[in-house]
This record gives C-alpha cells, sequence and structure tokens, in this order.
C-alpha cells in the first residue's frame, strides 16, 4: 500500500471534506421522518425515538465523524488509525453499510425508509467512489475495503444506539 506522499493527497482529501456536508444531508432526511415512521410501525420495531432524541444522537455521531475528517484532513490519526485507513473504515466501511441497510429495509418494508432516497443517491454513489479512489490509487486492498464494509455492517448499530441512548438520557 502507499504512503501519504505516493497518491493524489488533493483528491483524498476531497473525499475527506464531502463526508461531513453529503452525511447531514442524508440523517436529514432521517430526521425528517424517523418519528413518523416508527411509530407508524411499532407493530414490527418495538423501539420509539422522537425527533429531537434522533436529532441530538445524530449530532453526536456527526460532530464525532467530522472531528476524524477534519483530523485526516491533516494527515493526523484519529482514534488510532490513519488517515487512509480512517477514510476507508468510515465512508466505504461504515458509509455503505448504512446505505445498504437503508435499501434492504425499503424491501423488508416494501415502501418509504428513512433514508432511503439520500442512501440511493448519495451515499453508496459518494461511498463507491472513494473505494474506488482508494483501490485504484493502491491505498487499500479491495479485500481491505470488503473487510471494512463488514465492519461497518457491525459497528453501525452499536455506535447509533449509543448515541440514541446517550441522547435518551440527555433529552
Amino acid at each position: 500500500m502507499k504512503t501519504n506522499t505516493e497518491y493524489d493527497v488533493s483528491k483524498f482529501r476531497r473525499f475527506l471534506i464531502l463526508f461531513p456536508p453529503l452525511y447531514l444531508v442524508h440523517d436529514i432526511e432521517e430526521i425528517l421522518t424517523v418519528e413518523k415512521f416508527l411509530k407508524e410501525n411499532s407493530n414490527i420495531i418495538p423501539f420509539s425515538v422522537t425527533t429531537l432524541e434522533f436529532s441530538f444522537a445524530f449530532t453526536l455521531l456527526w460532530i464525532f465523524a467530522s472531528i476524524g475528517c477534519y483530523k485526516a484532513f491533516y494527515g493526523n490519526r484519529f482514534i488510532g488509525m490513519k488517515p487512509a485507513t480512517f477514510l476507508a473504515f468510515l465512508v466505504p466501511g461504515i458509509l455503505l453499510a448504512n446505505g445498504i441497510g437503508h435499501i434492504l429495509q425499503f424491501f423488508f418494508f416494501k415502501d418509504y425508509v428513512p433514508g432511503i432516497i439520500t442512501s440511493t443517491l448519495i451515499l453508496i454513489p459518494y461511498s463507491f467512489f472513494t473505494a474506488k479512489f482508494l483501490i485504484s490509487e493502491r491505498v487499500m486492498t479491495k479485500i481491505r475495503i470488503l473487510s471494512y464494509l463488514l465492519l461497518g455492517f457491525i459497528a453501525q448499530a452499536p455506535l447509533a444506539l449509543m448515541a440514541l441512548y446517550t441522547s435518551k438520557i440527555l433529552i
């Protein structure tokens, strides 16, 4: 794998700075629709969250991920990860897993689910372009990206639940 000086750093940084606004747009869709969706599907989902609680939980996750993007942008490690590892774990890992999760929910419910529009139009394309860049620049291998995607499927639920739990306690 390549070091920072061997790949297109400006393009790498563009992928990093795109994350916070794209993630924000996605979660605005979720914020606007999640409470109603959960109420309408309370017979299937034994979980409720208010718009305020969800907004606060999202804000916690958004700030955390944005700090990581900021640090990685300047070439610094975040939670022990080198910048390229952080980007690969965050975008083709957790974010792509989240987008795929929304699509699977859509097929399960056979109706609109919060986040499906932005997952389809923003998260999945952004994740694929990021993965393609990391692979074509030989920063990451396909196997490494797939392993981050698998970890993303595993990590996203506990991270979201911790943020929601924190939100419920504080609000």
